[in-house]
């Protein structure tokens, strides 16, 4: 393995890798954690039941999304609950219900900060549906080819779809003209998977079944070139499904990208898609004997989370030792080696990638998290048990409690 350094604050290149069980074959010694590290916040808060199909489930899609607004959506069936998270209330309160006949629920996305209270739904035959929150009323709604996944960027909802066009919706538009006006890209060649805006809305990164990235300037049509020189092309190119897209808060041009292999393993590599980028993109990666089905830079210290889903089962053959003891050959039957890092939580200090903490989360499944709007907590999508994990994640110092818009008495009863 390989990977080629950028320079860290003092000048000097780091280059971290990883064994195939996901531990470091050389980290810094003796460096302290911040108090907002995950290495002291990390741990299980409560559950909140939903539901999704088993292909979704095994897909990595589970519908759920956390408001700016500290509310947290999600879909049992076909319908769409939200939990206030600010009153530790138990109550979950429905949004909606999907008609049958517009498909099954499978994507959930909020607006960010400038529309909190807008909803985005997706379902299996490519309706799209805009929801007020606070009003509980849908504002639009209309039908494309097809929703494999979606994002919002202020008042546009990019989505991806499965033959690999990209489309941005500006709800500024009046409805009956949105579909007609709409900004059509088509570059990748297969189903998208996972679509992630720049905090500054400037730059989006799209990721596709067939492990290709393509990273977009949003005033641009086509992608920029940015990645290892493959086959004369530059392409940011990983062997498995394009299952997490992470940009860092705290340096705009640096992306952080994972795959899911058929093979049960799972590769996270970072990107500095700064400039022309025409030389050396790749700063440091990992490896794992476990799908990476979620990505997530922390907004208040210097931390990267993983979380892994399924992972690889091994056999040791049986072999002939000597033992010095006996003075004699013995025999070492065989035996299963499974992954250390399948449905888990890994923590990465950045830019060292050393390991900071990892926390299994259940015996099944684990499809992928969202983060908080808040940065402190993580909302983890456990499908087989029809269970959303709610843990603590990161701490911010001095933090100051905001009332949730939904904390009305007139939202939620």
């Amino acid at each position: 393995m390989s990977s080629v350094g950028l320079p860290d604050p003092a000048g000097l290149a780091l280059i971290r890798s990883a064994s195939l069980d996901g531990s470091r074959l050389s980290s810094p010694v003796n460096v302290p954690f911040a108090p907002e590290s995950a290495r002291t916040n990390l741990r299980a808060k409560l559950d909140v039941d939903f539901n999704v199909s088993p292909e979704d489930a095994e897909a990595g899609l589970f519908p759920a999304s956390w408001s700016e607004y500290n509310v947290l959506l999600f879909g049992r069936a076909n319908r769409v609950y939200f939990k206030n998270m600010l009153t530790n209330s138990e109550q979950n309160v429905q949004l909606c219900k999907v008609r049958e006949s517009l498909g099954t629920l499978k994507l959930i996305d909020s607006g960010g900060k400038d529309q909190p209270g807008t909803v985005a739904l997706g379902t299996s035959k490519g309706e799209i549906q805009i929801w007020d929150l606070i009003a509980k009323k849908m504002t639009t709604q209309w039908h494309t080819t097809g929703v494999s996944a979606m994002k919002w960027s202020g008042p546009v909802l990019t989505v991806g779809g499965p033959r690999g066009a990209i489309r941005h919706f500006d709800m500024r538009i009046p409805s009956e003209k949105l579909k007609e006006s709409t900004k059509r890209i088509t570059r990748h060649q297969s189903k998208i998977c996972s679509i992630s805006w720049q905090n500054e809305g400037k730059l989006y990164a799209t990721g596709d079944e067939s492990g290709l990235v393509h990273v977009w300037d949003a005033r641009q049509n086509a992608p920029l070139d940015i990645g290892e020189l493959i086959q004369r092309r530059k392409k940011i190119q990983h062997k498995g499904i394009i299952t997490a897209l992470a940009w860092s808060p705290w340096h705009g041009k640096i992306l952080a990208t994972g795959d899911s292999s058929p093979d049960k393993s799972g590769t996270i590599r970072i990107w500095n898609v700064n400039g022309s980028c025409s030389s050396g993109d790749l700063s440091n990666y990992l490896e794992f004997d476990a799908q990476v089905t979620s990505l997530h830079f922390s907004p208040h210290c210097k931390e990267l989370l993983s979380t892994h889903g399924s992972g690889k089962t091994s056999t040791t053959p049986e072999r002939q030792v000597y033992d010095e003891t006996l003075d004699d050959t013995i025999t070492v039957p065989s035996s299963t080696v499974h992954s250390k890092v399948a449905n888990s939580v890994v923590v990465h200090a950045y830019p060292s990638l050393r390991h900071v903490t990892t926390q299994k989360v259940s015996e099944k499944y684990l499809a992928g998290s969202l983060l908080s709007p808040s940065g402190q907590r993580l909302v983890l999508g456990i499908p087989e048990e029809s269970k959303l994990r709610i843990w603590d994640v990161w701490g911010k110092p001095n933090l100051k409690r905001q009332a949730s818009k939904l904390s009305e008495g007139s939202i939620i009863r």
